[in-house]
């Protein structure tokens, strides 16, 4: 790249960024529009400078070297991976962990410990299941209760309206009788 084109946009919003500023102080614009046009050539500039380093030689320089040593740093891993699960060592190790899951998990002390783990389970489940029965009939009990509160208020509250109908039948019989 040449240098004409990479202070080009530098060039171009440094200029606009001067006019915009002669234009603000000549045309008495308010302080708010002058500092808004100043940001938004600040704006201008920032791209512009991004723009600048993004498309510059170095960069380009610096991003192929990078790839190089990413890829190099791969190969190299691949190379070490590849070497460790061709070494005995390494099936010498893989043999022995085998072995040793198989005699784990044939001792008499592991079936021990799995009858117990699961006796163990096998009691918290009942004793939870137990809770869980008395927490439903502990509802169930409390439900009914509320139930029949519920009725009795309902009850009472016909009994009442029972008792005001009544009493309005019997008034309306004695101003009957008065009347006669």
């Amino acid at each position: 790249m040449n240098e004409e084109t990479t202070n080009h946009p530098v060039d171009e919003a440094a200029q606009a960024a001067e006019n915009a500023a002669k234009a603000a102080a000549q045309g008495g614009e308010s302080a708010a529009n002058q500092i808004m046009n100043e940001l938004g050539q600040l704006g201008h500039k920032v791209a512009a400078a991004v723009q600048t380093v993004w498309e510059s030689d170095e960069r380009h320089k610096a991003e192929e070297e990078i790839r190089k040593a990413l890829k190099m740093a791969g190969d190299s891993i691949d190379r070490v991976a590849e070497d460790v699960r061709k070494s005995d060592v390494t099936k010498d190790v893989q043999s022995q962990a085998t072995r040793a899951a198989d005699v784990v998990q044939k001792s008499e002390l592991t079936q021990q410990f799995k009858q117990g783990l699961l006796s163990g389970l096998r009691r918290i489940n009942e004793e939870l299941n137990e809770f869980l029965d008395k927490s439903k009939a502990e509802q169930a009990v409390k439900s009914a209760g509320e139930a029949a509160a519920d009725a009795g208020k309902a009850a009472a509250e016909a009994g009442e309206a029972a008792a005001e109908a009544a009493s309005a039948v019997v008034d309306e019989a004695v101003d009957k009788v008065k009347d006669v």
